[in-house]
């Protein structure tokens, strides 16, 4: 490599650690000093209050419905109207589904001729039986007799029962035709339409009580001891940009093998716009720290490094601090000042930095 190639890494190099080493303050004076005595600073004075402020470990989750069902068929039968679509809110006893029922109603009928005729059997067995009762009772009839008469009243008496039950069935059957909503709530999901083929077990509709709504979510075993049930704590609804109350329901007693985790369900309190399967946190509490907060115009930089102005023994000190979020207008102090410090808010920050 030449002598001008030397020279111009060389000056590559020195142009470099220059920037590094202006970005870093060391161009400014004292600026690396965590502490640095002061002549005289004009502000305001502020004396340092640690306070003590809970701790909480976001832990994510997913919104459930405590009250929700599948709405299904118990027949076999062609669906002839849906009366609700996805998003309807719906009462309980309303009509959500009707099937063709035209040979429930014929089978209902047909059972209903065979109770009126097994009733009149029964009638006239009955008085079969009380007439064989006073012969009997007069001498003017034989025991065989009398003990077919009591026989057949009481055949009669146990078809008449089977008949009526068999017209209970039928009716059920025919009331299976018609669907009403099993409990007030918001229809979710329509699988059907009218016209389809309905087969029993299968599922037609999906409904949830919106007024009942919890987050479940996992918790690592070193986390549940910090919650217990009927507990509040606080959920945060990223979507929806709130934070509610919701208050510890169940704690699932067995953990998770795989991710020694425990599963809690919080309920929610009534809120709108707030449907399963959306995302949450729950803020469980850790405790309480220590957090000092001062005025953000406090603040005063140099290079990459922050400072404040203190008041010392020997009069103001320029101290380097650590920052993290604070409120509207203030910032914390993560390190470089105590409780009890008096620090300044100078008057013309950019004099002095």
């Amino acid at each position: 490599m030449s002598w001008r190639s030397w020279l111009l890494a060389a000056a590559t190099t020195a142009f470099l650690v220059a920037v590094m080493a202006y970005f870093s303050g060391a161009f400014h004076e004292d600026a690396a000093s965590p502490v640095r005595a002061l002549h005289d600073v004009a502000g305001e004075h502020v004396t340092i209050t640690a306070e003590e402020v809970p701790v909480f470990e976001p832990v994510p989750g997913t919104v459930n419905a405590t009250d929700e069902t599948l709405v299904g068929s118990r027949i076999l039968a062609t669906i002839t109207k849906m009366h609700v679509r996805a998003g309807d809110r719906v009462e309980q006893g309303d009509l959500l589904v009707e099937f063709d029922d035209s040979a429930q109603k014929s089978v209902l009928a047909q059972r209903q001729q065979a109770e009126a005729s097994s009733a009149a059997a029964l009638e006239e067995a009955r008085l079969a039986r009380d007439r064989a009762i006073k012969l009997f009772e007069s001498g003017n009839l034989s025991r065989a007799d009398y003990d077919r008469a009591l026989t057949s009243h009481r055949v009669l008496e146990a078809e008449y029962e089977r008949a009526r039950r068999a017209v209970a069935e039928a009716q059920a059957q025919l009331d299976y035709t018609r669907i009403v909503a099993p409990m007030s709530g918001t229809v979710v999901d329509r699988y059907a339409e009218a016209g389809d083929t309905a087969v029993p077990g299968q599922a037609l509709l999906r409904l949830f009580n919106p007024g009942r709504l919890r987050v479940e979510a996992l918790l690592r075993e070193s986390l549940i001891s910090r919650v217990q049930q009927g507990q509040e704590i606080e959920a945060r609804i990223g979507a929806l940009d709130i934070r509610v109350p919701a208050v510890v329901e169940e704690i699932v007693p067995s953990a998770d093998p795989g991710s020694r985790s425990f599963l809690i369900k919080a309920l929610l309190p009534k809120q709108a716009d707030l449907y399963p399967g959306m995302f949450a946190r729950l803020d469980i509490p850790l405790g309480v720290r220590e957090q000092i907060l001062i005025p953000e115009a406090a603040l005063v930089r140099s290079g990459q490094l922050i400072f404040v102005y203190v008041e010392g023994e020997k009069g103001p000190e320029r101290r380097a601090v650590r920052i993290g979020p604070g409120g509207p207008g203030t910032v914390e102090v993560i390190s470089g000042l105590t409780d009890g410090d008096v620090v300044i808010v100078p008057t013309d920050a950019e004099s002095l930095s």
